[in-house]
């Protein structure tokens, strides 16, 4: 079953340290729904639920799943509207007692968010 606030990511790839991806969120999201009326923006809370969700699909690619735990330093630079192409880009870090996504989220090139998200293995 989907959660009720997944999209679709398209162009979703991997390497050992990078992970890329492209998301658009239609209009008639339930992520528009009163944020805000007569000019819809994307919650930030959206935008870093898709990150957090191409970090996942990546690493469930690779057979490993992960548990965030933390995230710092975000900053929202421009405002995500109904179907603007978002391009995802993390690079990941490998520590033996951690994992650290840094992440950038770009709307035609130009910066919308950055930060970075923790995250360890889970326990099976």
């Amino acid at each position: 079953m989907m959660k009720p606030f997944m999209q679709k990511l398209t162009e979703l790839s991997s390497t050992a340290d990078h992970i890329a991806a492209s998301a658009q969120v239609p209009a008639d999201s339930v992520w528009y729904a009163g944020h805000f009326p007569g000019n819809p923006i994307l919650p930030g809370i959206a935008v870093l639920a898709l990150v957090e969700e191409a970090i996942l699909a990546s690493e469930l690619g690779e057979k490993r799943r992960v548990e965030m735990t933390g995230i710092g330093r975000v900053r929202f630079r421009l405002p995500v509207t109904p179907d603007d192409r978002m391009t995802l880009k993390i690079s990941r870090e490998n520590k033996p007692d951690r994992l650290t996504y840094e992440f950038s989220v770009s709307l035609a090139e130009e910066l919308a968010c950055t930060g970075f998200f923790k995250a360890r293995i889970a326990a099976d």
